[in-house]
């Protein structure tokens, strides 16, 4: 119900997902650069593209209606690659939390891709 009060737009409901991906991924690239991994580079540009993606949202979805559906997958499969790197270092309760918002993205992304493939069939 906060959520729904706080963004009544449904645009910036769709922004926000892409925001809070983008800024987990930061904070995890961060965490890989004060670590010393050079894995740091690869999440902190898969950070700012989700960031940018999050900006161009409304034009994107205008000209590719499907185009959540292969976000949030790609998503999902950062998600899971934070939750085995996780688990690698031997971390127990927040890689469970990863690998449940990657399946969860999964899920969104087929939801949203069979959506948008609907919606472009229908109004294409």
């Amino acid at each position: 119900m906060l959520f729904n009060h706080l963004f009544k737009n449904t645009e910036k409901k769709k922004r926000f997902a892409h925001i809070g991906a983008g800024v987990v991924i930061l904070i995890h690239a961060y965490e890989k650069y004060d670590s010393g991994h050079e894995s740091y580079k690869l999440f902190a540009l898969a950070g700012i593209v989700f960031l940018a993606i999050a900006f161009f949202h409304p034009t994107l979805e205008r000209k590719a209606p499907w185009v959540d559906g292969i976000f949030f997958l790609i998503e999902g499969f950062l998600s899971l690659i934070v939750a085995f790197d996780f688990f690698h270092l031997g971390k127990k309760g927040l890689p469970i939390i990863y690998l449940l918002l990657g399946l969860f993205q999964f899920f969104m992304a087929f939801r949203k891709s069979k959506k948008g493939i609907e919606h472009h069939n229908t109004n294409g």
